[in-house]
């Protein structure tokens, strides 16, 4: 009997058309994704400089930090004060400041001090671009001041042989702690977010098509467009309500405080539901029944846009083609806004051009879903 059971699976497999490229085409995507995009090594990290020595050795050091292969620079100030805002308004991940009189102490073989500041809302990039940084100014300053010789004893015995010779002085904004769980429960945020709504939209409409009553409600006097709100609407309150229960768990478990506006946070997630419920639709017409419409949900829209929306993997480590492919996933700039907010308290004036880009890719998925939608009824 277990044969025939098996041999009938098989059978069902074969003739669903639409299950086979599932079974098949998605775990080929997913390892592709992972191959290209799964890279936990930070490389081309945008920093802000800051050389208030302006001289021939600060200028050197510079080029020797940049060279390493490890940064790339954004942008120049200045004034220390300058830092903070200018990081955030070029998206710099650090920012390296070369302090008045460094030439001169490094001539004088005296102790030099070189501050560097890290972007900590992204814990793992920042812990290690500062292991970076010290590397290389040590490096550098080692070999200026003329014991290039001692460099390699004084790596084997550790950061207090080097403390002689450098003092790289590291500053974490917006997540001083470095705490991986600061970073992770913004992203869990959007996460339920997704999740919730897409899915459970995508299998409540073909569950409609399953038992028959989507026929029934087509044949009452209710509208496509009634029928679609009705069918949204509950799914959006929940996706409202889900938002409200991880801000007071992110709070009262957590003991993580959103820095910036609470009801900025809520407008935009209101303006990611209408990519996740839109998704929702649109793989409800994809989809015959319940399973297709899980399976599609998973495979072909939750892992690929987890993947490439810089959740587990930051976005700046992937290839061209696929730092491209990403600014058309609303989950991308989703998780921007949701960390901007929470750990450095951005408001609308620095998120406004994320949210538009949500809204306009949020706003082209649902009218193609209710396109969609409308011509399979019809």
């Amino acid at each position: 009997m277990i044969q025939h059971m098996i041999r009938k699976e098989f059978r069902q497999l074969r003739r669903d058309r639409r299950m086979l490229p599932m079974v098949l085409v998605a775990p080929i995507l997913l390892m592709l994704l992972l191959g290209y995009a799964a890279n936990l090594d930070p490389q081309d990290i945008p920093v802000i400089v800051c050389d208030l020595d302006r001289s021939p050795q600060s200028r050197e050091l510079v080029r020797e930090f940049f060279a390493s292969g490890y940064f790339v620079p954004v942008g120049q100030i200045e004034a220390l004060p300058e830092l903070d805002s200018a990081m955030e308004r070029t998206g710099a991940a650090a920012g390296l400041v070369v302090p008045d009189g460094f030439g001169r102490n490094l001539t004088a073989g005296r102790r030099v001090v070189v501050p560097y500041f890290a972007d900590g809302s992204d814990s793992t990039t920042a812990s290690i671009s500062m292991s970076y940084a010290e590397q290389i100014v040590g490096r550098y300053v080692q070999a200026a001041s003329g014991v290039a010789a001692q460099a390699d004893a004084a790596a084997q015995a550790g950061p207090s042989a080097a403390a002689g010779f450098v003092d790289v002085r590291s500053r974490i904004f917006f997540n001083p702690g470095l705490r991986s769980r600061d970073f992770m429960v913004p992203g869990l945020l959007a996460m339920v977010l997704m999740v919730m709504t897409l899915i459970l939209t995508s299998m409540a409409v073909v569950k409609e098509k399953e038992i028959g009553t989507m026929e029934q409600l087509i044949v009452t006097p209710l509208g496509i467009g009634d029928i679609l709100f009705g069918k949204l609407l509950p799914f959006a309150l929940i996706g409202v309500v889900d938002v409200i229960l991880v801000v007071a768990a992110s709070r009262f478990i957590f003991g993580l405080d959103i820095a910036g506006s609470e009801l900025l946070l809520l407008g935009f997630s209101v303006v990611f539901l209408f990519s996740t419920l839109g998704l929702g639709l649109l793989v409800s017409t994809f989809s015959e029944n319940q399973q297709q419409a899980m399976m599609a949900s998973v495979f072909f829209v939750m892992m690929p846009m987890i993947i490439l929306s810089g959740f587990i993997f930051p976005v700046e480590n992937m290839p061209a083609p696929i730092r491209l492919l990403t600014r058309l996933l609303p989950l991308r700039y989703y998780f921007t806004i949701v960390r901007g907010i929470y750990l450095k308290g951005a408001g609308l004036a620095e998120l406004w051009d994320e949210g538009l880009s949500l809204l306009v890719i949020g706003l082209v998925i649902m009218g193609t879903s209710l396109l969609r939608f409308r011509k399979r009824l019809e």
